[in-house]
């Protein structure tokens, strides 16, 4: 089958259409068909009420009047017959349209007070009506009448209203299907317009997709256009990384190059711009490949990533003895990279515990007013960053040759990280007496 989705909707309706019309069809024409039918049995009633009004007895027989009521029985080929016969069959009474068309009616064996209505079949198929009733003072005391009917000018009846019927559904049907093709293209087209803007952000056409699209398609297409961010600051993040590592390492080269044009080697010297090469690809290094927050990325739990971070620090730095106080939100999750959490809260972390005096603590919870937001709050009881220095520290851009060694590049790395993930840094002053920093990721 062809993967076209509106070929698929359009085959499923008209299938499921066709069915419906067709039931649809079998209970209109059964419901019409029986509707005919009992009206030839009323009227086959009125005639044998009609003839049992019109016997009179005379010397214990009965004879019927002249004026038959109904005067179709009286003109020959009229499709209307009558019948007054006794329980053995043979002819009280017949009407002249029997006599002329030669009628045989049916023997009938029924309880007295009972109509008995069949349809019979033959040469010429027609509906028969018989009434038993006991007769008293005369030769024979149970009197049968019979009345019958041609089929043929109901079975007109019933071929014109299924002929009506079927031309009806006919037209029902393809004006559904017209108007189901209308509402397909038209309800589908958002989709149609996704795939021609899809195909022109390959080729360059546009940068992202348009904002005017239903409520079921705006988290694809959101996605759609996060997608393409993403891989568009992953390029940019590159080209600037090898541009940053070039830049970086023209004055540690340098300086490489020109002592070992020295007859004597400054070990020192060579050993220092050698040390600063290393942290500058490493930091670049870290930067370039960052994940960032990618359509389907995995689901984070913070918590536990902390208590992993905290129980590796807690060994690196147990001589010092140093308290850590945790208040930890199972629920707190973020959807990214693990290896980028586990940079962010890492240095975050190494730093807290690097400048505190004794105690450290960690917070991780959600936000208030957006559930899916996990805020982490990390506070020392150490010295603080200076006001004046906060927003330099977090400035984004900075590159690794313009900082003193081991001064605030593990912010530098942090903050560029917390930017890729459209999250928020915030450096304030602890009740510890340290610096308090809260971190806001989704």
């Amino acid at each position: 089958m062809n993967n076209s989705i509106q070929k698929r909707l359009l085959i499923t309706t008209t299938l499921v259409l066709a069915l419906f019309l067709t039931i649809t069809g079998y209970v209109l024409d059964r419901s019409f068909r029986d509707s005919v039918v009992a009206g030839a049995e009323q009227q086959l009633r009125l005639v044998i009420y009609s003839l049992m009004g019109s016997v009179q007895e005379q010397d214990g027989r009965l004879t019927f009047s002249q004026g038959v009521t109904e005067p179709r029985l009286t003109q020959p080929d009229s499709g209307l017959y009558a019948k007054v016969a006794n329980d053995t069959g043979a002819a009280i009474w017949t009407s002249p349209s029997a006599v002329t068309t030669a009628v045989d009616f049916p023997i009938v064996d029924s309880q007295p007070g009972l109509f008995v209505f069949r349809e019979l079949a033959g040469e010429v198929a027609r509906f028969h009506l018989s009434y038993t009733v006991y007769w008293e003072d005369v030769d024979t005391e149970q009197v049968v009448f019979g009345a019958a009917t041609d089929r043929a000018p109901f079975q007109v009846a019933i071929n014109q209203f299924r002929r009506s019927l079927g031309l009806g559904l006919g037209a029902a049907t393809v004006l559904f299907i017209v108007a189901q093709l209308l509402a397909l293209r038209w309800g589908l087209l958002p989709l149609r317009t996704m795939a021609e803007e899809v195909h022109e952000l390959e080729s360059g056409e546009r940068e992202q997709l348009s904002a005017a699209y239903p409520q079921e398609l705006k988290g694809l297409a959101e996605n759609l256009d996060r997608f393409v961010q993403h891989e568009q600051r992953s390029r940019s993040r590159y080209r600037n990384a090898l541009d940053d590592l070039a830049h970086s390492l023209k004055t540690p080269l340098a300086v490489v190059r020109n002592s070992l044009l020295d007859h004597q080697v400054n070990r020192d010297l060579v050993g220092e711009q050698l040390d600063r090469m290393e942290t500058t690809v490493t930091h670049q290094l870290t930067k370039a490949s960052a994940g960032g927050p990618v359509v389907v990325g995995q689901s984070v739990a913070v918590a536990g990533l902390v208590q992993r971070l905290l129980r590796a620090l807690e060994t690196a730095y147990m001589e010092r003895g140093i308290t850590v106080t945790t208040h930890l939100d199972e629920q707190a999750i973020v959807r990214g990279d693990e290896r980028d959490f586990m940079e962010i809260v890492g240095n975050l972390l190494e730093n807290a515990f690097k400048y505190c005096r004794q105690s450290v603590r960690v917070t991780v919870g959600r936000s208030t007013n957006h559930r899916t937001r996990a805020v982490i709050r990390i506070e020392d009881d150490g010295e603080g960053i200076p006001e004046a220095l906060r927003k330099d520290v977090l400035r984004r851009g900075r590159r690794l040759d313009e900082m003193q060694s081991g001064q605030g590049i593990g912010l530098a790395v942090v903050a560029e990280l917390v930017e890729l993930y459209a999250g928020n840094l915030d450096i304030t002053d602890s009740d510890l007496g340290g610096a308090c920093i809260t971190l806001t990721l989704g």
